[in-house]
């Protein structure tokens, strides 16, 4: 139940007693949301820590928090919830974007509840998909796309460095060709590095892919089917000159 601040009247024959209480009131209820301010700016901190987030970012979040919560934005809405969210559009404004299903796994929150509140972040701050919130600058940011996820993903993979690269002139490729049309970044990213590994000999299982980019195996495999169908398309000649590519490592049993 939301709580009602103390009224007090002012009606004390003249001798100002009302009046200190008063004022002594309006410091205790600017004491107490200076206090809930500072325990969000501390789980902000918190959240990027452990999600090694750079300073920016948790600045960038905490500047959202503290917009939504002068504006009452999001009244009523979890605290985890509104924090999660303010992190999510500060990833994508500092050009570090962060799915979804990431940023529901640090805070734990739904991601029904996740999109709720970023919709009416979105809304509130009049912004176009990607767009930055920040009062003064209507410069959009990138959407997350597979290609900002692959760093990360191939990092976490431990792969060799020349596999991101190539991978990424994959998925560019296959978008121009409308190959994967509607499958979500996630997805794409994921089923990419699993066609680019065993082009290039360095062999991932769509398991080890599934639990750092966090779609299943399934889903992995069939981006890599759709691939695979117009994998002469989408492999450069060179590649295949230069002894790095070759189409026979491919492996025919992921078309089941």
């Amino acid at each position: 139940m939301e709580q009602l601040d103390t009224v007090i009247s002012f009606r004390d024959g003249g001798s100002g007693l009302a009046r200190e209480l008063q004022r002594a009131a309006s410091r205790s209820s600017a004491s107490r949301a200076e206090r809930n301010l500072l325990q969000a700016f501390r789980d902000i901190s918190n959240w990027c820590d452990q999600f090694s987030l750079p300073k920016t970012i948790s600045d960038i979040a905490k500047q959202l928090y503290k917009r939504s919560d002068e504006e009452k934005l999001l009244r009523g809405k979890p605290l985890e919830a509104v924090i999660a969210a303010c992190i999510f559009i500060a990833c994508r404004q500092a050009h570090v974007p962060r799915t979804f299903r990431e940023i529901c796994n640090l805070t734990h929150v739904s991601k029904k509840v996740l999109g709720q509140c970023y919709k009416a972040l979105e809304q509130a701050f009049n912004l176009t998909p990607g767009a930055s919130a920040d009062r003064h600058s209507a410069t959009p940011s990138a959407m997350t796309g597979p290609e900002d996820l692959l760093v990360r993903y191939c990092n976490h993979l431990d792969l060799p460095p020349n596999v991101q690269p190539i991978c990424s002139d994959i998925i560019i490729k296959a978008r121009e060709l409308g190959i994967a049309d509607g499958r979500s970044p996630v997805s794409i990213a994921g089923g990419a590095i699993y066609f680019t590994c065993h082009l290039l000999g360095k062999t991932k299982s769509a398991r080890d892919i599934s639990s750092v980019a966090g779609v299943s195996e399934g889903t992995i495999k069939l981006v890599y089917r759709l691939y695979y169908a117009e994998k002469e398309k989408l492999v450069k000649e060179e590649w295949i000159k230069d002894g790095k590519a070759k189409l026979d490592r491919l492996p025919i049993e992921s078309m089941k």
